[in-house]
């Protein structure tokens, strides 16, 4: 008599059940042959299964109350901008006397461009584009926003970079793509990558036609208006906001408020701050340093040492980043 296959992952899918991911146990069957580090699902009844973050499937959480951070990007971009919004307008109340007024109608436009392209099509670019895409193909991609500003600037801006400013910009690029092939996934361009792609042009183009408006209205009234009107603009996410937060825990409402006080408000302000007083070249060959940070980031909290090639990515980058920012002898 011939022995019954053990009920696994892909049959149950064919029936339409939940189903769970994998997880390092003993190898099971399936029919695409045997698959290593494979654990069957509990037998039924046995209470949810919560997937971990690296499944073979998309990740999800099984139960009466799932993990909201695995929702979609749109309603918890609006959420982290909404507290990004209160957090500069308070800013912009205890540093200026002056009340936060509307922009002129001329300049309106332009802001408004600016509010969709870093709030609106940048947030949610890389939102989208970092949850199919690797970790290497995202950092390679949004790595390239140097580059493409810089071209953009000095076309639009008529700034002037010096050779050894491009040699600089050029080893920031060669350094992204070392640390592409060092991330043991590679490049893999699939339509995350082109929502990746969309968000690094989209900041490039605003990194440029910020420059002129901030200096008509400086970094702390500019990062208001700029912030309020790309909340606006995601206003129509606000009913799948409402209909999704009661579901969400504590935790991850914390984790979203988090974003929104310090990597939107306080980050943009800062990173604003110093436009009005350097270059865009200048400013954006800074992003080459982000890997290096991140590197240092997760070796103190997280306990993981990168690969040599890794390294050596982040020490070219980095090296770029202080020829772009090098002042010519006078």
């Amino acid at each position: 008599m011939r022995p019954q296959r053990p009920e696994n992952t892909w049959t149950r899918r064919r029936a339409g059940e939940k189903y769970a991911s994998c997880e390092p146990t003993e190898p099971a069957l399936c029919p695409l042959g045997r698959v290593r580090g494979w654990r069957a699902p509990p037998p039924r009844g046995s209470g949810p299964v919560s997937a971990p973050p690296s499944s073979c499937g998309r990740p999800r959480s099984w139960g009466s109350r799932r993990s909201w951070t695995n929702s979609a990007p749109a309603p918890l971009v609006l959420l982290r901008f909404c507290v990004a919004s209160i957090s500069v307008v308070v800013v912009r109340a205890a540093t200026s006397r002056r009340p936060l007024r509307p922009p002129p109608v001329r300049d309106l436009p332009l802001l408004l461009l600016c509010a969709l392209l870093v709030i609106v099509v940048y947030n949610l670019g890389v939102t989208y584009g970092e949850s199919t895409v690797s970790p290497g193909t995202a950092g390679f991609l949004v790595g390239q926003a140097p580059v493409v500003s810089t071209v953009l600037a000095s076309v639009v801006l008529r700034e002037k970079v010096a050779a050894v400013g491009w040699a600089g910009i050029g080893l920031g690029a060669t350094g992204t793509a070392v640390m592409l092939f060092a991330d043991q996934a590679g490049l893999r361009v699939n339509a995350g990558a082109l929502w990746v792609l969309a968000a690094t042009l989209a900041e490039s183009v605003y990194f440029v036609l910020s420059k002129p408006l901030l200096g008509r209205y400086g970094s702390t009234e500019f990062n208001a208006v700029v912030t309020v009107l790309g909340t606006v603009v995601m206003l129509p996410y606000a009913g799948r906001l409402a209909h999704e937060l009661p579901a969400a825990s504590p935790a991850s409402v914390a984790v979203v408020g988090y974003l929104g006080v310090f990597p939107a408000a306080v980050a943009y302000l800062l990173w604003n701050h110093a436009m009005t007083r350097l270059s865009v070249s200048a400013m954006t060959s800074a992003l080459y340093a982000l890997p290096v940070l991140t590197i240092l980031v997760a070796l103190v909290l997280l306990h993981t040492l990168p690969t040599v090639a890794g390294l050596a990515g982040g020490a070219v980058s980095l090296l770029g980043a202080v020829l772009v920012n090098r002042r010519r002898p006078p």
